[in-house]
């Protein structure tokens, strides 16, 4: 029993060493550059051309606002162009989409994915630029232009938007809306050191000729925007991240709806680091050495917490009443419990700092500690999921 409860800590401690190391990591990031993160390079007085990829697949309720907030997006004079594709939808999208026919493209396709749709799309696309814009996502007027200063920089690739939760309302999109915010403020640290992992499906923005040396998409994959950025990286183009060019994206309202978009996107991820395995390297820098490293380490890291605290609940012993029970606020403390305390309060601080770079987001401290009690928990959930589906060998699907 003694090595069990050795293993056991040595396990606890790993965990919460790795914890720290990715906390002061990002910390170092950030306080490097601190006065950048707010900045938003200016337009070119040139605008480049760009042509807007709308792929959308039963989307009849929200294609409408998408296609318009494309339109009215603020650009040049016969700069802009869009592309809507309809991919063999059920519903009324295609109809909807049509009516707008006398300002987009409308093509249409027997269902075939995101990724085939995508790619139909760029096989008429003749413009300098490429945005993707997910049929359920609404961009503001002036997003567009303040993306396309970030192409001043040749070596850039792509530019990641910055994604709201559109009308959070329920107490889980009101999680989501908090969610989605670090993770931009992540990725904005992430571009940094040219580390971004992803090209977010709601709005990015690419050089074509980006996709003539990488490829089109890959449609096979379920999780084609993450896919594209690990090949952009292997082609060692930068990604940016923009703080203040804002989509607003329709998130699931329910428990269920959202388990299974977060186990699409894990099972996607699995099979995207499978793919891309070679990226673990110094070749690709921080990514290679770090980021991606981090991201495998993350996955089993947190199939051990699901264990541990399984190990502890089911052991029955009167350590783990002790340990996990009221009594150990007093008889239990170890320096465990105090570096626990402390990352806690460390996540809770760092999560403050990442929302206070975003313009006009307040979000109340109670609210975050309810956040982090209630919703940082569905991740090993996810996870578990996924975990048994991968082992079902579930067919994959969108």
């Amino acid at each position: 029993m003694f090595w069990m409860i050795t293993i056991k800590a040595l396990l606890e401690y790993g965990l919460a060493f790795l914890t720290l190391f990715a906390t002061i990591f990002f910390l170092i990031v950030f306080l490097e550059n601190y006065k950048r993160v707010k900045e938003s390079p200016k337009p070119p007085k040139k605008l480049p051309s760009i042509t807007i990829i709308i792929p959308a697949y039963n989307e009849e309720k929200t294609i409408a606002a998408t296609i318009r907030s494309a339109i009215e997006a603020k650009y040049a004079s016969g700069k802009k162009k869009i592309i809507v594709v309809d991919d063999g939808s059920t519903d009324g999208t295609l109809k909807v989409a049509k009516g707008f026919s006398n300002k987009v493209k409308v093509l249409h396709q027997k269902n075939g994915g995101k990724a085939s749709a995508l790619n139909n799309a760029l096989g008429h696309v003749d413009t300098e630029l490429v945005a993707t814009l997910d049929s359920d996502s609404f961009m503001t007027k002036d997003a567009l232009l303040k993306l396309v200063g970030y192409f001043k920089d040749g070596e850039v690739g792509a530019v990641a938007s910055l994604m709201k939760v559109y009308e959070p309302k329920n107490l889980l999109e009101k999680f989501q809306r908090v969610e989605y915010l670090l993770t931009v403020f992540s990725r904005k640290l992430l571009s940094f050191i040219n580390a971004i992992n992803v090209t977010p499906g709601p709005l990015s923005v690419f050089r074509r000729s980006v996709f003539d040396k990488v490829g089109g998409y890959d449609e096979s994959n379920i999780l084609e925007d993450q896919e594209m950025a690990m090949r952009i990286q292997a082609n060692q183009y930068k990604i940016a991240s923009s703080m203040d060019a804002v989509v607003y994206t329709v998130v699931p309202k329910t428990l269920g709806a959202l388990i299974r978009q977060r186990v699409r996107w894990h099972r996607g991820g699995i099979r995207n680091i499978l793919k891309h395995y070679y990226l673990v390297s110094p070749k690709y820098g921080d990514f290679g050495v770090i980021v991606m490293p981090l991201a495998i380490i993350s996955i089993f890291a947190l199939f051990l917490v699901f264990g541990l605290a399984a190990y502890s609940l089911l052991s029955g012993s009167a350590n783990a009443l002790l340990e996990y029970g009221l009594k150990s606020v007093y008889l239990g403390l170890t320096p465990l419990h105090v570096l626990s305390a402390l990352i806690f309060i460390a996540t809770i601080t760092w999560t403050l700092i990442g929302l206070k770079q975003l313009k006009g987001e307040v979000l109340s401290l109670p609210f975050l500690i309810l956040y982090l009690v209630l919703y940082a928990p569905l991740i090993t959930l996810f996870w578990m999921v996924t975990a048994f589906r991968e082992l079902k060998r579930e067919k994959l699907r969108w």
